[in-house]
Parts: structure tokens; sequence; C-alpha cells
């Protein structure tokens, strides 16, 4: 496995440490996904950027599902995102027969490496509600009150349920499992990069 060479473990926190071990691929996501979002200017380029988000997020929530179950992750049903994608594309007039194609995720073999994927969709809900109110003073002409339950999946519960998750990456103390959750979580960010470059629409 190709891994950075990075602060040991044992020097940080471990979510300090994943941290650490995907800034750079953290950053180059953030910026890309900017940067598209901020040339949405009407409903069909944001429910293709709402497919483009649910067919990677549908690709690793299969793959993740065997292994991050109840008795780990009480609150795993809560933290399921690709049908919040679905229904916002079907609240704002998306093709409801619309099928996810098949996307290119990391290897997710193990509750380490699942719980490294699981770390970047379960950051990505702290920024949700400012890019939410970014895509809809882009678009005033949304239904109000739809369109926006992925962006806005935890509500004002959004950090709370963040801080909950650092405790299941916390309850992770073998460093062999520590190291390959942080290397899981880089490659998402890799992949998920890739598959935008793949799928993104000329706006």
């Amino acid at each position: 496995m190709c891994r950075k060479k990075i602060a040991a473990v044992e020097d940080l926190t471990f979510p300090e440490f994943i941290k650490l071990h995907t800034k750079t691929e953290h950053a180059d996501l953030e910026k890309k996904l900017a940067g598209i979002i901020k040339r949405i200017r009407n409903r069909q380029q944001y429910i293709h950027l709402l497919r483009m988000f649910h067919g990677y997020y549908h690709s690793l929530e299969t793959e993740m599902e065997q292994y991050l179950k109840n008795e780990r992750i009480p609150d795993i049903e809560q933290r399921r995102k690709a049908n919040a994608l679905l229904q916002d594309i079907r609240d704002l007039g998306g093709d409801s027969q619309w099928q996810p194609v098949q996307v290119k995720t990391p290897v997710i073999d193990s509750y380490a490496r699942a719980l490294g994927a699981a770390y970047v969709l379960e950051g990505s809900t702290l920024g949700g509600v400012i890019t939410a109110n970014m895509i809809r003073s882009q678009l005033p002409d949304l239904p109000a009150g739809k369109g926006f339950s992925f962006f806005n999946c935890y509500g004002e519960q959004a950090l709370e349920m963040w801080k909950k998750f650092r405790t299941y990456l916390l309850a992770l103390t073998r460093k062999e499992d520590q190291e390959a959750t942080a290397e899981t979580a880089r490659q998402t960010f890799l992949k998920f990069k890739v598959w935008i470059d793949k799928y993104e629409p000329v706006f």
C-alpha cells in the first residue's frame, strides 16, 4: 500500500493524523467542487451536480454497508446520504428513473477501510449549509424547502454528528487499522476527484 511519509500515528490524535494524511487531496477536491458550484446558474445544472454526487456516494455506500453495522455505528442509518440525493433530484423535477453508473471506488474490504471512506462523507456535511446557501442564492427560483436534504442532511446537528463520528475514529486503536483508515480516506478524496473530472458538465 502506497503511503505518504508523514508523522507517526502515535505523535497525533487519530483524527489529526487522518486530517494531515489527507490534507493535499482534500484541498484539491474542495477547490474543484467549489469551482463547479460557483458556476451553477440553472436548475438542470444543479440536478446534474446532485447526480454526480449520487454516483459516487451510492457506489461508496454500497461497498461500505457490509462493514458499517449498527453494533459499531448505532446511527449508521441516519448517516446514509445517497437516498437524500435521489430525493432532491426528484423534488427538483429530475428523472426519477435515472440510475447511477458504477464508479471506481477505493478498496473497501474491512471495517477500518470503510471507516476511512465514511470519514470523507461525514466531513463533507460540515460545509453543507454554506454550500446550500450559495446554491440557493444562485437559484432563487427553486421551490421553497426543496432540493437541499443532502446538503442540509443533519441541519443544526451537523457539528454534533461530526463529534459523534470522531468517537468512532478514536475507538480504532490498532496502528495498522488506523493507517488503513487514513489511507482509504486519502484514496476516497482522490477517486472522487477522478470521478468529477470524468463526469463534470460543461456549464
